[in-house]
């Protein structure tokens, strides 16, 4: 197949100089290609110079072919979706089927997110090849499934950029973008995990064979060492006995430790070069944390009330809901709330706080010590470091924390970073640490979004931690893989406007 964009050599720098990466060489045809990689390695730049939006600093990108950006986010134009659309000439079943259900006299501003993204895909349709950036962010179920369609029916191929396993399983090959390069995988992300777990235990065989190494070139270093002092005093013996002039059994001694010494430690240097080098390929692998069963929350009788309601709802300019809610949840559930954008399910966990609405009907709240991250992880304070935000509400001293901040992969220096120059995964994992770390260890987790603008390390950090937590846990999330991964048994679906 006929490549559609060819990168040779590409490097890009910032103004200060700062070189974000060099010496990529790959090509993309017309297939359905995934871009993986951790928050800040230069995905959505490198999208940027593919599409021509920005020039590289050293190298060439070649374009066979027209190439379009599709940007995560595009603010909704004041124009009625059929003028937005005006430039369509072609007609496809795919496009009738994004468009479905949606009011072309109505104003752009007025749809849903699941709507919008639904309408400008339908505009790129028959473009050439496309980057998406994103494209499943802030979706709901209706909305993935419109992406999910549009990637399968698309022919002019397409580079997604994505930490959405289920849209990424789509895919036709997966590039990894890291810091040491881009690496392209041959098949699906599911194909991409098994070759990354082998990999991950090859570099830890690797590493495994380098200390072994250098074990052996220091226990070999000491031996010769013990070797040489032993014909040394052999040495010392003959030339006592007149057997050699003591000057040149002085020179002979002097030369074998120069020789010897230079030889070992050169070979000690290069092993444990060996092992440092190892030890950071192994490294760039492993994205498990370490966790403690003092972490992990408290877990709940099996009638301990979480929360009941009759006949409930929430009033805006309006009642929320089309159809009052009625429920009961006790003990460690593990519930997904479901539904569309905009059908309540994130004013719904406002409630689950106690947090001040109108209301009508009743809800019930169990007394349980909750931990409710809402999608800025609004509780940390942004004028502490991660340190204070932790220190203000757990016990220990300065040092206890600092150990238990290590789990959450703060180590060193960087828990006196401000929160407020955070990404989106690193403020989760501080929400998460101020919260687990807490003197009162919480008994209901509630999560709002919380893979949204997530890398997938910081993505399977969280699945790591949910899926171990013992309390109750309520979750909005439109991602399936999330929702399995952390052992979600029950979903309540929230009615339709």
């Amino acid at each position: 197949m006929s490549p559609v964009i060819v990168a040779r050599d590409v490097a890009y720098e910032f103004s200060n100089g700062r070189e974000l990466f060099k010496d990529l060489s790959f090509s993309l045809s017309a297939l359905r290609s995934g871009l993986v990689g951790p928050n800040g390695v230069g995905k959505t730049c490198l999208a940027r110079l593919l599409a021509g939006e920005l020039e590289p600093s050293r190298g060439v990108i070649q374009r066979h072919g027209p190439v379009t950006l599709f940007a995560q986010r595009q603010p909704p134009e004041p124009i009625a979706v059929a003028d937005y659309l005006a430039s369509v000439e072609q007609w496809s079943l795919t496009r009738d089927r994004l468009l479905a259900n949606i009011d072309q006299q109505a104003l752009c501003t007025t749809l849903s997110g699941g709507q919008w993204m639904r309408v400008r895909l339908a505009r790129v349709l028959d473009d050439g090849f496309l980057i998406l950036d994103e494209p499943t962010n802030d979706l709901d179920r209706e909305g993935r499934e419109a992406v999910f369609q549009f990637l399968l029916a698309h022919t002019g191929g397409v580079l997604l950029i994505s930490h959405d396993r289920e849209t990424l399983e789509l895919c036709d090959e997966i590039l990894e973008l890291s810091n040491v390069g881009l690496m392209k995988f041959g098949g699906s992300w599911s194909e991409y995990v098994v070759e990354k777990d082998r990999e991950r235990t090859r570099l830890g065989a690797a590493l495994d064979q380098a200390k072994r190494e250098r074990d052996s070139a220091i226990a070999h270093r000491f031996e010769q060492q013990a070797r040489q002092e032993k014909r040394n005093r052999r040495g010392q013996a003959a030339a006592a006995r007149g057997g050699i002039p003591r000057i040149i059994a002085g020179g002979l001694k002097r030369a074998a430790q120069t020789t010897t010494g230079k030889r070992d430690v050169a070979q000690v240097e290069r092993a444990e070069a060996a092992v440092k080098s190892a030890h950071e390929a192994f490294e760039n692998m492993k994205v498990d944390p370490v966790m403690y069963a003092d972490l992990m929350g408290q877990a709940l009788h099996a009638q301990k009330l979480v929360a009941e309601a009759q006949g409930f709802n929430i009033r805006f300019q309006d009642w929320l809901y089309a159809k009052d809610l009625d429920f009961s949840w006790r003990g460690n559930v593990r519930l997904a709330l479901q539904g569309p954008n905009g059908s309540g399910k994130s004013t719904l966990l406002k409630a689950l706080t106690g947090a001040p609405l109108t209301t009508r009907g009743e809800l019930n709240r169990g007394q349980l010590v909750t931990l409710y991250i809402d999608q800025r992880c609004s509780v940390l304070d942004d004028s502490l470091s991660i340190l204070d935000n932790v220190r203000s509400v757990a016990p220990g001293s300065e040092s206890e924390i600092r150990t238990h901040l290590a789990r959450f992969l703060f180590t060193r220096d960087t828990v006196f970073q401000k929160t407020s120059s955070l990404s989106g995964g690193e403020r989760l994992r501080a929400t998460l640490a101020r919260g687990l770390l807490s003197i009162h260890k919480p008994e209901l987790l509630l999560l709002d979004e919380p893979t949204n603008n997530l890398d997938l390390a910081n993505i399977e950090f969280l699945e790591t931690l949910v899926s171990e937590f013992r309390g109750a846990l309520i979750v909005v999330s439109h991602d399936r893989s999330f929702l399995e991964r952390c052992g979600v048994s029950e979903e309540f679906e929230l009615p339709p406007q």
